[in-house]
């Protein structure tokens, strides 16, 4: 009893979490936080005072900073089969010609270095524009590796978007009954710190598309705001489509283009997955 004594007097603080697993440090419970209790505040004379409090863990930043990142990530509109893509498991392999294999190599590079230069292309407010002919080819899936890696290393605020969802939300707003106007809408995308839109080539547009692409392409060339699209069709090409020239001169100036392979990887993914659940619901051959 006199040991105890002693040793509460000599260190009378005790941590009452128990550590576990889920902190990395092995510190707290997993919450972030540790629960103290002073035993000397046990006294008279700290009666008025609270004896036990918390304090954050070493992982509490780490887990404030990740649950910012999944914040993000959940707002930008990233595809949520791609929320979880990384440009690392980026595999060029996946294609089946060398040529297909050696153009998904270079495009892969190239996302690394545009990711740990990103503070320069910022600067100069360069984007990429992925293009393939070919549907499944990887664009989109390569586009959201960046931006999560975007999310990730740097933090940055990010929209994700279709062409053609664009132009839906904004038609929405020609009702009476949506408070929203037009102007919001591309407000938004105008200043978000980095916008990726999806399939930008969209089919027949109409002048209220060309229109609303080249106000929000022609601010962010203006106010240096870094964009990636993907297309089907080569930034030169996009002229045959938004016909005043408007919109194609401007991502001429603002993005690197960035080839992809002219192979479908998309259905050879469908059949491995299709046969892995198969494997699940039917069990090996024989079993």
């Amino acid at each position: 009893m006199k040991d105890a004594n002693a040793l509460l007097e000599s260190n009378p603080v005790e941590i009452l979490t128990i550590p576990s697993d889920k902190c990395p440090h092995r510190s707290c419970d997993g919450s972030g936080w540790i629960w103290k209790k002073d035993w000397s505040k046990r006294t008279p004379e700290f009666r008025e005072e609270s004896d036990e409090w918390h304090e954050p863990c070493a992982c509490y930043e780490q887990r404030k900073k990740q649950n910012e990142i999944s914040r993000k990530i959940d707002l930008s509109g990233i595809p949520f089969i791609f929320r979880e893509a990384t440009v690392r498991s980026f595999n060029p392999l996946l294609y089946k010609s060398q040529k297909s294999i050696d153009t998904a190599t270079i495009a892969k590079q190239a996302a690394v270095k545009f990711i740990e230069n990103f503070e320069e292309m910022k600067k100069a407010g360069k984007g990429l524009y992925l293009f393939s002919e070919k549907k499944g080819s990887g664009k989109t899936r390569l586009a959201s590796s960046i931006a999560n890696a975007l999310v990730k290393v740097h933090g940055v605020d990010i929209a994700f978007l279709k062409a053609n969802d664009l132009l839906s939300q904004i038609k929405k707003t020609f009702s009476n009954e949506i408070s929203t106007s037009e102007i919001d809408i591309i407000q938004v995308f105008r200043k978000v710190e980095v916008l990726v839109i999806d399939d930008i080539a969209i089919e027949k547009p109409s002048e209220f598309a060309e229109r609303v692409f080249f106000d929000i392409v022609d601010y962010r060339l203006e106010n240096k705001k870094v964009t990636f699209f993907t297309s089907n069709k080569t930034i030169e090409n996009l002229a045959k489509i938004y016909k005043e020239g408007r919109v194609h001169s401007r991502i001429n100036k603002m993005c690197l283009e960035l080839y992809l392979p002219e192979e479908s990887i998309r259905d050879d993914e469908a059949e491995k997955e299709n046969a892995d659940i198969e494997k699940i619901l039917f069990g090996q051959a024989g079993d």
